[in-house]
């Protein structure tokens, strides 16, 4: 295959229906945490909320109404857990390492990258295990922080219901939650091969942001459980789409945050953003990535956007380009006949 070709593959944009309830959904789940953590001065840990309201949405794949809501529920249960975990394994890696590999294996045995309900829920969960654990010393905030990601989660509930009853939609097929975890119990030889490898490149990933004393080491770390796929093309397209993506938002994000919006706008600001959130990640990982990265920008700024600090952006663009190129060690670990292959 010609360069052009894989350029073309990799900056491909899909002629995807827009979902408007969904962006709708993540732009309110996403900015009323924000507004209340404002009126109530405590923006630093409404940030959770948030996040919860925006990811949330990202996992409604448009069943019944019945099946929609429980899945949403059963996402925040799973990441209100991964939260907690993370929390409460605080400098206890003893605990946190051995969990964090199991999940992420389970993860693997899940087929790599399918985008089942399960699956995503699943991977969310990690993020959360992640996000606790290395966010620092947050037991004494515990309880306003699930407080708000309840209130991300009530957002969505309610918002979610009342739109899809309003408009009657056609449910579309899903798949049964059950069915996913039945799957994930398989004896496969290749997906339990694939699911060791996953979890090796983890583990070796959280091994070299420690030794490199990565700022934010565990977006390093996240950015390898969501690029690789058992399908060595898709993961370095995957790769490349991620770091463009991260280096578009981070540009998008330095401008938004050196312009230093009053608290108010900067809200509006990201309610934009996350409105056009579920719209960019069906159409293109790259595009998704991108806005992906504007908005935790915002959202992790927040509570300094008065002070146009441009730090943490930077964090977040040296951290994803780090982790793609520990995705792509981790490539070969589970494929390393790759390295053997010869050419005909």
């Amino acid at each position: 295959m010609s360069l052009r070709h894989h350029i073309d593959e990799v900056l491909r944009i899909q002629p995807m229906p827009s979902p408007w309830p969904r962006m709708f959904v993540c732009a309110f789940a996403t900015a009323f945490p924000l507004v209340i953590g404002s009126i109530l001065g405590q923006l630093p840990v409404a940030i959770f909320g948030s996040l919860m309201g925006f990811l949330l949405p990202l996992n409604d794949h448009l069943g019944t109404l019945g099946h929609r809501l429980w899945t949403i529920t059963l996402t925040f249960l799973m990441m209100a857990a991964g939260l907690s975990l993370g929390i409460l394994t605080h400098k206890h890696n003893a605990l946190f390492i051995p969990t964090l590999l199991g999940l992420v294996y389970w993860l693997g045995l899940m087929g790599g990258g399918k985008g089942a309900e399960l699956e995503r829920a699943l991977l969310f969960s990690i993020f959360q295990v992640l996000a606790g654990a290395y966010a620092g010393d947050l037991q004494k905030y515990f309880v306003p922080i699930v407080s708000y990601a309840f209130l991300g989660y009530l957002c969505v509930f309610v918002s979610l219901g009342i739109l899809v009853f309003l408009r009657r939609h056609q449910p579309n097929p899903f798949a049964r939650l059950r069915t996913t975890l039945k799957e994930s119990m398989t004896t496969e030889k290749s997906r339990h091969l694939y699911a060791t490898g996953y979890a090796m490149a983890i583990l070796l990933s959280l091994i070299a942001v420690d030794v490199l004393k990565v700022d934010h080491g565990y977006w390093a770390v996240g950015t390898v459980l969501i690029i690789m796929r058992p399908e060595i093309k898709q993961s370095v397209y995957r790769s490349i789409q991620r770091f463009l993506g991260t280096l578009v938002g981070v540009i998008v994000a330095d401008v938004i945050i050196y312009a230093e919006p009053p608290l108010w706008l900067a809200i509006l600001i990201l309610a934009l953003v996350s409105f056009w959130g579920p719209w960019s990640i069906i159409r293109s990982y790259w595009l998704g990535s991108a806005v992906m990265a504007v908005m935790l920008l915002l959202i992790l700024d927040m509570p300094n956007l008065e002070r146009g600090d441009l730090h943490t952006p930077m964090i977040r663009l040296t951290a994803t380009g780090i982790g793609c190129i520990l995705a792509l060690v981790g490539i070969l670990v589970v494929n390393p006949q790759v390295l053997f292959r010869r050419r005909s």
